[in-house]
């Protein structure tokens, strides 16, 4: 009998681990992926690559694609492991829009949970127009940054003290410095996999 108890955990552990193991598998997959797409993203430029050549650079990640329009291309690499596996939440989006034949617009956006229930995860998001293909507001010189952080109240909406969930957004042109530009593609994809939470926006685009 306690042979037949010992085999049936050594059996059902092992089952666990080739689970567990396979999620892990396809989750550092994933990031590998998303690194090969992030660097076709620093080869292509809104404004100045075609849509075609778009289109041929982005083929090999089709079975990430989640939209169904035909002037945006969307690729989505998440790393939804199951429990108990604590590795937390993360989605890595890339999105691109022509127009008139071009590349008109890459949107990137890194995201991992903070805290469970929150509404709002810690996010970096990038946003590269084309001066040319769009109007920019008067006041807009080729990059900016802002950031946001949510926070709770209590009963009688004071704040608590307690912050989480911090994201920024960025957004520049043609007129971005190189340094800009290279700074708002350093993406830390490493957080797809990492056991370690990467808290706050910075340690997902520094």
């Amino acid at each position: 009998m306690r042979k037949v108890i010992v085999t049936s955990l050594i059996s059902a552990l092992l089952l666990l681990s080739l689970f567990y193991g396979g999620s892990l598998t396809v989750s550092y997959y994933r990031q590998w992926q998303a690194s090969k797409l992030l660097a076709v993203v620093r080869q292509i430029h809104p404004g100045a690559t075609t849509e075609a050549q778009s289109r041929i650079l982005l083929e090999p990640f089709a079975k990430y694609r989640t939209d169904s329009s035909n002037s945006v291309l969307e690729f989505q690499f998440a790393n939804f492991l199951p429990p108990p596996i604590p590795v937390p939440w993360t989605l890595f989006i890339a999105h691109f829009e022509f127009a008139d034949g071009l590349l008109a617009q890459i949107h990137l956006t890194e995201m991992q949970v903070d805290h469970p229930g929150y509404p709002h995860p810690n996010s970096a998001s990038v946003s590269i127009y084309s001066n040319r293909l769009r109007s920019s507001p008067a006041d807009f010189s080729g990059y900016s940054e802002s950031s946001r952080t949510t926070g709770s109240a209590d009963s009688q909406g004071k704040w608590t003290g307690f912050e989480c969930c911090h994201a920024r957004f960025i957004m520049l042109d043609e007129r971005a410095t190189p340094a800009q530009y290279s700074r708002s593609l350093d993406f830390r994809l490493s957080c797809m996999t990492s056991f370690v939470q990467c808290r706050g926006d910075r340690q997902i685009l520094p």
